[in-house]
């Protein structure tokens, strides 16, 4: 595992602080912070998700709305449940999320 990323960069003490304008660059910040809250193969209903990215933002519900426009979160059309879409490189960091032991389908 790697013990640090380059998303750090971006971060303060773990925290975004604010949203990188590069499109690239937030793409980064986003997949970054998707493997911290969610790992692949995890459900977690939505007061959940928010709370656990709120330990990363002052404004849980906007990166919240950031990580499913991003295409790295989904959720139920009554967002009673979220799960991430795909992986990304960011899984096999320091501080991802571990992936469950038995993943729904």
């Amino acid at each position: 595992m790697s013990s640090s990323c380059t998303a750090d960069r971006f971060l303060d003490r773990g925290r975004l602080v604010r949203t990188p304008r590069r499109h690239a660059d937030r793409a980064l910040v986003l997949e970054h912070l998707a493997a911290r809250v969610l790992a692949p193969g995890e459900r977690a209903s939505e007061v959940e998700l928010t709370e656990r990215i709120g330990a990363f933002t002052d404004d849980p519900v906007r990166l919240r709305r950031d990580l499913v426009e991003a295409g790295l979160v989904g959720r139920r059309a009554d967002g009673a449940a979220y799960w991430r879409e795909r992986s990304t490189p960011h899984d096999d960091e320091d501080g991802a999320r571990p992936r469950p032991a038995d993943p729904w389908p």
